[in-house]
């Protein structure tokens, strides 16, 4: 018998047009959840972070195999294949067409919108109307967790976004400012008071309705909350708007959000935006890290009105790609107007991509600029990327930059976009204070170990796993590329992987960190000289007077060198006077002291100073 799932409203499932009783909770937050993700296996770990507001329970794991019997049970009739499937660490739920009001309405309102803008509003009228009659008069309940309440949130901005559609396209087919019409316009400002294309909507129906004097009123409501909750004036399409209705224009300018109606049979010259996906899938094992993915989910999804810029830094090798992405992937979502994925180039050594360059990128990545004249400089190039973002909800993740002034410039004055931007040291000028990303803790780490090379390995030879979590320093990009090693066949153990690593000869090679630190290095300037006589220096902490002894710099030289260390996260602070500096980068500087030795300078000499 048919199944179908209701969440644009109450939560309800009903089989035969009869509704199934849903067991109260958690359950039912599970089965939503998974609705919003239907068809996609969600992992445990999202799981326990939608259901359980706080930190979950031991016994997490063990409720959510109870929650997922007791839907499977619901869900699946007996001459049926079950729906619920456990499958790649998390759930899968299958949901056939035409079964959940959700995705019905995206597409009906989808196929509204192309209808508009191929200048059909009488196809695209009830295509709309269709598609907001799925929604319930009640608001669904509310959301257990961060991606639930994201998912939700985005579904409220299409409504919102095809409530206008549909109230354009009535204006276009003669609508006189019906009641039905204004009653629609009223009851979605009162819910979305800062949609300017709303309020100029309902300004144009008021008009054509004959009430001049209601829709100069209704502009002076929008200055208002505009201003009350934004402390902006509206913009130019709605000023444009008022100013035709006091000159009582017949034909005021069209209100901001109708689409150019191509003329038939003639070229319009206008180009496309195109709407990209360009997130890559992550490849490689991700652990820990919750308190820093939630930090950076909340800070992007927190892209309204304004646009926001957040950043996460740390040494190589640290995981600030792979925490990127996976923040990234977590909220698109919130993003339905694209996300674009961008290397700058500042992780290994190189040229990184010129700020010109990473604006050109971004340009290509939402349209077609062939045969577009280019930029005439940055500037220009900067400007053509604000227009193109403005008033649109994109993410943009510009993983690896070397310099502020490639991410600079970029975000328009309004709109929903968010800048995601992972770098060796901190861009300035973000919307919330930068996340330094440090080394996984050593649970963390056997983690990643386990899901590199299988837990029989790492509980088998724990001592030595623990000694290899220990000489990669805690670095997933480390502990992934000496876990290769276990790859290669069972004569590999985990206490052989560990031998070589302390071979100090071989320790940089089998991690990996040799072109990541390289990077770091060669953008060191007048400091590199003082970095490569620190590999000299014994493990530990080091003053700033054992460090202008080791260097021969007066103590203010070494303090600026050391400080020009610490913001290429070579080295760390370690206390009032104290430097701390990584085995792992101590090596490198060493190896580096023994090959770029000043000229007249031996070995000897280099390590007796």
């Amino acid at each position: 018998m048919e199944l179908t799932f209701q969440i644009l409203g109450p939560i309800r499932v009903c089989r035969g047009g009869g509704p199934l009783r849903l067991p109260p909770g958690r359950p039912t937050a599970m089965l939503v959840t998974l609705l919003l993700h239907a068809g996609v296996a969600v992992p445990v770990e999202r799981l326990r972070e939608e259901l359980w507001a706080g930190p979950a329970p031991a016994s997490a794991v063990a409720n959510l195999r109870s929650h997922a019997s007791q839907l499977r049970h619901l869900l699946t009739a007996p001459d049926e294949p079950t729906r619920l499937h456990a499958e790649h660490g998390g759930y899968r739920l299958r949901v056939g067409p035409g079964e959940l009001d959700a995705v019905e309405f995206e597409l009906l309102a989808a196929q509204g919108h192309a209808a508009r803008a191929a200048g059909r509003p009488a196809v695209a009228a009830p295509l709309l109307r269709r598609a907001l009659a799925l929604w319930s008069t009640a608001d669904p309940p509310p959301a257990y967790g961060p991606a639930t309440a994201t998912a939700f949130d985005r579904l409220r901005e299409c409504r919102a976004a095809a409530r206008e559609a549909y109230a354009a396209c009535r204006l276009d087919l003669g609508d006189r400012g019906s009641p039905e019409l204004l009653a629609l316009l009223h009851g979605h400002l009162a819910e979305n008071p800062l949609r300017e294309p709303a309020w100029a909507l309902l300004m144009t129906a008021q008009s054509r309705a004959g009430d001049q004097a209601a829709a100069l009123e209704t502009y002076r409501t929008a200055c208002r909350a505009l201003a009350g909750e934004l402390g902006i004036a509206p913009g130019p399409e709605l000023t444009g708007l008022y100013r035709a209705l006091r000159r009582r224009d017949p034909r005021p300018q069209p209100f901001a959000g109708r689409p150019a109606v191509r003329a038939r049979n003639r070229a319009t010259g206008i180009r496309p935006v195109l709407v990209p996906h360009e997130l890559p899938c992550a490849a490689a094992p991700f652990v820990g890290r919750h308190a820093e993915l939630t930090r950076l989910r909340t800070a992007l999804t927190a892209a309204r009105e304004h646009p926001v810029t957040v950043t996460a830094y740390g040494m190589a090798g640290v995981g600030k790609s792979a925490l990127g992405l996976r923040a990234a992937v977590a909220v698109l979502e919130s993003f339905p107007d694209g996300q674009l994925h961008l290397d700058l180039g500042g992780s290994v050594a190189g040229t990184p991509l010129p700020p010109i360059a990473v604006a050109a990128r971004v340009l290509r990545s939402f349209r077609d600029t062939a045969g577009e004249p280019e930029p005439t400089g940055l500037a220009e190039a900067r400007a053509r990327v604000r227009s193109l973002l403005f008033g649109r909800r994109v993410l943009l993740v510009l993983d690896n930059a070397a310099d502020p002034a490639q991410v600079d410039g970029l975000l328009p004055a309004r709109g929903g976009c968010a800048l995601l931007v992972t770098s060796r040291c901190p861009v300035p000028d973000g919307d919330a204070p930068p996340l330094r990303l440090g080394p996984l803790p050593r649970g963390d780490g056997l983690a990643l170990l386990r899901a590199a090379a299988g837990d029989r390995r790492v509980d088998e030879e724990l001592a030595a796993a623990s000694a290899v979590v220990a000489l990669c320093e805690g670095l997933p990009l480390a502990l992934r590329t000496a876990a290769r090693r276990l790859a290669e066949g069972p004569h590999w153990s985990m206490a052989r992987l560990a031998r070589l690593l302390r071979d100090e000869r071989h320790r940089l090679t089998e991690t990996g960190l040799r072109p990541r630190l390289a990077a770091s290095y060669r953008r060191l300037g007048p400091a590199a000289p003082v970095f490569r006589q620190l590999g000299g220096s014994s493990s530990g902490p080091i003053t700033t007077e054992a460090a202008a002894a080791l260097t021969g710099l007066p103590p203010e030289d070494t303090v600026r060198a050391l400080d020009r260390l610490v913001a290429a996260q070579l080295a760390e602070p370690a206390g009032p006077g104290r430097y701390r500096i990584g085995e792992l980068v101590r090596l490198y500087a060493a190896e580096l002291a023994a090959v770029e030795q000043p000229p007249g300078q031996t070995a000897e000499g280099a390590s007796s100073r």
